[in-house]
């Protein structure tokens, strides 16, 4: 689906139950998103792999010193990764390395965060996007299921917000999408139901009718 918004999380650790999911629904999203427990669990390899089926962003919530930052960047941009997510409480120039050795891969830098006792990190959002501005960072990641924190970061920023927390956290993507995210991360809720090209197309659905209505 060409105008899809929907980002993919595929949150298992065997390779070849990825690359069928990635497989199964490319038509139905925007992009998937893998995370650490899949690059441990087998090889980086899988990065490229998957990226010959659709856009790969790499959720590693980079946060390191600046050197270890620009290898883990480097590496996920020379396998094909169309983006890559960062911590930014690690300060300018840890986030900076990312930016910088990222190339053309899209930097998410995380603001807030969707799950209960993130409190410390989302308070701080403000100081967090000004870090993130000056690093240059192509988007934010912010929680689709805390509204009042989602339409605050919305406000100081027109760069993509991408945004977790819909379905198995609670959130709604028509709420999220109201409140000012651009792309929807999903995930179990998905690729666990018993037609997941069906889930995923009702969400693309749901996500549309918002962006009409907002």
């Amino acid at each position: 689906m060409v105008d899809s918004r929907l980002v993919l999380a595929i949150d298992v650790m065997d390779r070849s139950r990825a690359l069928e999911i990635a497989h199964s629904l490319r038509n139905s999203v925007f992009a998937v998103k893998i995370n650490w427990p899949l690059i441990l669990a087998g090889s980086g390899s899988i990065i490229g792999e998957i990226a010959k089926i659709t856009r790969v962003i790499c959720d590693f919530k980079v946060a390191d010193i600046p050197n270890t930052n620009s290898l883990i960047a480097r590496f996920a941009r020379d396998q094909g990764a169309w983006g890559i997510i960062s911590h930014s409480f690690i300060g300018f120039e840890s986030i900076r390395s990312v930016v910088e050795a990222s190339g053309d891969m899209k930097v998410f830098s995380v603001v807030a965060m969707s799950h209960p006792g993130s409190d410390l990190i989302n308070g701080n959002y403000e100081k967090l996007m000004d870090i993130s501005e000056r690093a240059g960072v192509y988007g934010y990641i912010a929680p689709g299921n805390k509204i009042s924190d989602l339409a605050s970061i919305r406000k100081r920023t027109e760069k993509v917000i991408m945004s977790p927390g819909i379905g198995s956290q609670g959130g709604k993507a028509s709420d999220a999408v109201k409140a000012g995210a651009d792309l929807i991360i999903v995930g179990r809720s998905i690729y666990e139901s018993s037609d997941p090209v069906r889930a995923a197309e009702m969400i693309n659905m749901e996500i549309l009718k918002s962006k009409t209505e907002s």
